[in-house]
């Protein structure tokens, strides 16, 4: 059996949503990813949960909307952090 290509897309997503959102500058585009990250992620184990025949990629779109979940966490800690050196200039 297969991989729901959205499933991938997901990981993906988040993967790359995590990455840039520890990067100062490219954290806006971070998050930007990491919001498409758990909307596809969400509708993705939706589609899995109510399909009748058995599709592959349940974990892969949990562990996709948790490393979303996390990008948006360090977006708001690192833009958080670069608003207070900005504030003390």
């Amino acid at each position: 059996m297969k991989n729901d290509d959205l499933a991938i897309a997901t990981l993906v997503m988040g993967i790359i949503g995590l990455i840039l959102s520890f990067v100062p500058i490219l954290n806006f585009f971070g998050i930007f990813f990491c919001i498409i990250g758990c909307i596809i992620g969400t509708k993705t184990k939706l589609k899995i949960a109510k399909s009748e025949v058995v599709i592959r990629g349940d974990s892969l779109a949990t562990s996709g909307i948790v490393l979303c979940i996390m990008g948006i966490v360090v977006f708001i800690i690192v833009t958080t952090i670069m608003g207070m050196f900005a504030a003390s200039l």
